[in-house]
């Protein structure tokens, strides 16, 4: 007995869609959406990230059919995008030949078709193309696409086996992160492609980009399960993985096959590999029923995993509390050294620690939710509270030095003019005061006597008035 291509229920010959995947009123949904919406990529992108979303609501419901579904239900919209990737654009310029850019024009044609459902036809212009041009892989996939969406799967493995020696081998190039684009980037000698900058991450990876030999052998694989021949099914897949280590979608599919071989170890090897590089493998795994044979085992490594992500974003969380911690303590030393220094500023530092503290709590609620993406999330929310709290503590240390060399500086400025001060308040004092003494003296009496007297204790009494204006305003610039 075959099975369903798209949610693997029992049928009676090779479908790509049967009744129960169609009854998934989501997945219909989503396939109309990118329908109605064309050759519109980026939004077709956003669909099936929103497929991927939806698998908290919908595995709920206890389909074991939900899982393949959402694994093979959005086949097309894959084919759409991969065909964006730098590696398939490529061959775009490698068709010199006007019979070469018939052909490509011929296959844009036939996808398109094929998109519009009208599968005849698609097929019609595919073989146009591949007779016009046999080196296109994109034909030879485009049209194993429309043969699986006709139900011959027959066809379909004849020409992915024929697909394999014209199939790219992938980019041999790196990515970074680059400081100036604030963005990962494709890097040639050590240089930004974008921005051509040189502030690059000093840790490189290998890009995601496999070798399409391994996508043929993944599809081939997936008919020979549909066939219920796992033994073969389990082979190509190996030779998938093979070919491309950090393939996750072989490998995830590797896991099925193994374990309905009851091969254990190999199963739950692959399985841990997809999941660790794509996180929608976790759900799906929930309810797969391939790996019912191994149902406890499987439960195992994903609480395993689970526990370990959680781990990691405890500890990221920690670190980050560490860190804010010291960075508020920071802060108030910081503050006191402002009101010290009667400056009238605001502490850069302390909205910092805010918007750190708003970070941190973010990741306390993934981490507290239980779900094993929102631990994902978590842990790099908790790295970026780390950095922001780190950068207050640096700023709020910078700031109290600030403040406090302000205060040193208002303190010596003050005890400079001390000497000038007293000797100019005290004189002015003593000069105002004699003045006025002197002529109150006259007032009261016109002898010169009197008016001398008058003189004397005015300037005393001015003097007295100076020297305390000058102590107080000395104390001011002390406090």
């Amino acid at each position: 007995m075959a099975r369903c291509w798209t949610c693997g229920t029992h049928v009676s010959n090779y479908r790509y869609t049967c009744s129960a995947c169609e009854s998934l009123n989501e997945i219909k949904h989503l396939q109309k959406k990118v329908k109605s919406y064309g050759k519109d990529l980026d939004y077709i992108a956003q669909i099936q990230q929103e497929g991927f979303k939806m698998l908290n609501y919908t595995l709920s419901s206890g389909l074991s059919e939900i899982a393949s579904a959402i694994e093979w239900g959005f086949g097309e919209i894959s084919w759409q995008l991969q065909q964006q990737t730098d590696v398939l654009r490529s061959i775009d310029h490698t068709l010199k030949t006007p019979s070469e850019t018939k052909a490509n024009e011929w296959r844009l044609h036939a996808e398109e078709l094929r998109r519009r459902g009208v599968l005849e036809e698609s097929e019609e212009f595919f073989l146009k193309a591949l007779n016009e041009y046999r080196l296109d892989y994109r034909i030879y996939v485009g049209l194993t696409e429309t043969y699986l969406q006709m139900g011959n799967f027959d066809k379909a493995k004849v020409f992915l086996e024929k697909s394999l020696p014209h199939a790219p081998k992938g980019s041999e190039e790196l990515a970074a992160w680059c400081a100036d684009c604030q963005t990962w980037v494709w890097v040639k000698s050590d240089v930004c492609t974008q921005c051509h900058g040189s502030h690059l991450s000093n840790q490189y990876f290998e890009p995601t980009s496999i070798d399409w030999r391994s996508y043929s052998y993944r599809l081939i694989g997936h008919i020979y399960a549909c066939e219920e021949d796992y033994s073969h099914a389990m082979d190509i897949l190996h030779t998938a993985i093979d070919l491309s280590p950090t393939y996750e979608d072989g490998h995830y599919d590797y896991a099925q096959y193994c374990a309905q071989m009851r091969n254990t170890e190999a199963c739950l090897s692959s399985l841990q590999k997809a999941i660790l590089a794509n996180p929608l493998y976790f759900y799906l795994t929930q309810n797969e029923r391939n790996f019912d044979p191994f149902r406890s085992e499987v439960e195992k490594l994903l609480s395993g995993i689970s526990k370990e992500a959680c781990q990691e974003a405890r500890d990221a969380i920690a670190k980050s509390e560490n860190t804010l911690k010291e960075a508020y303590e920071a802060v108030s030393k910081a503050r006191q050294a402002l009101i010290v220094s009667r400056d009238k500023a605001e502490l850069k530092s302390s909205t910092m620690c805010d918007e750190g503290e708003a970070k941190l709590k973010l990741a306390r609620d993934k981490v507290a939710s239980g779900d094993y993406i929102a631990f994902l999330e978590a842990e790099p929310i908790a790295e970026e509270c780390y950095t922001i709290a780190n950068n207050a503590l640096n700023t709020a240390n910078g700031e109290r030095e600030h403040f406090q060399k302000r205060r040193a500086e208002k303190v010596n400025n003050a005890w400079r003019k001390v000497p000038s001060m007293i000797l100019e308040k005290t004189a002015l004092g003593g000069i105002i005061g004699a003045i006025g003494g002197c002529t109150v003296g006259i007032f009261l009496n016109s002898t010169s006597k009197l008016a001398g007297s008058g003189f004397l204790l005015g300037a005393f009494a001015g003097l007295i008035i100076g020297i305390y204006i000058s102590i107080n305003i000395t104390k001011e610039g002390l406090e």
